[in-house]
């Protein structure tokens, strides 16, 4: 897998098992983003850690307040999580404002785009996208690193952090 192959290099000390990891759900966290409490599922592999984590941000460019890659959002971070857990990676799966778990924090963002274009053109959205991939939206990839940086059982000096970049649309 591609995205374990750019972790590794950023954690060499993870090895991979042959043990499956220990699922279950997971832990329910609360990220705080200004003056949102964002939700986020926390997994962690069995042990007592420090466990390297991997934080998915997702929000930006999902189509609806409850899906991912056209499964509900809790189905894809369930599938997701087991393959950094056999890796040793501790997994945060965390739902940007207006999604998801987070759904009453702020207003989600395709309403928000869609809205600025019906009324002032695809230009304004496209302005009002890049002002909200580098404010609000940013705001919340930078809490999901200071969480994790406080975390419990989490290596706070090597963390990874994927966020879905802003559709150009």
């Amino acid at each position: 897998m591609v995205a374990f192959g750019l972790i590794s290099a950023f954690a060499p000390g993870v090895i991979a098992t042959d043990q499956p990891p220990l699922v279950v759900a997971g832990q329910t966290v609360v990220v705080p983003s200004g003056n949102l409490r964002l939700k986020a599922f926390l997994w962690k592999p069995n042990g007592p850690g420090p466990f390297p984590p991997f934080s998915f941000v997702t929000g930006r460019v999902a189509p609806t307040r409850v899906t991912r890659a056209g499964l509900p959002m809790t189905e894809a971070a369930e599938k997701l999580a087991p393959v950094f857990l056999k890796h040793g990676y501790a997994f945060m799966y965390l739902y940007c404002r207006g999604q998801g778990l987070s759904a009453d924090q702020a207003t989600f963002i395709q309403d928000i785009l869609q809205r600025e274009e019906a009324s002032k053109g695809k230009e304004a959205r496209q302005h009002l996208q890049f002002v909200l991939a580098t404010t609000d939206q940013l705001d919340d990839v930078m809490a999901a690193l200071s969480f994790l940086k406080t975390a419990p059982a989490v290596d706070a000096k090597c963390i990874a952090i994927k966020a879905i970049p802003s559709a150009a649309n």
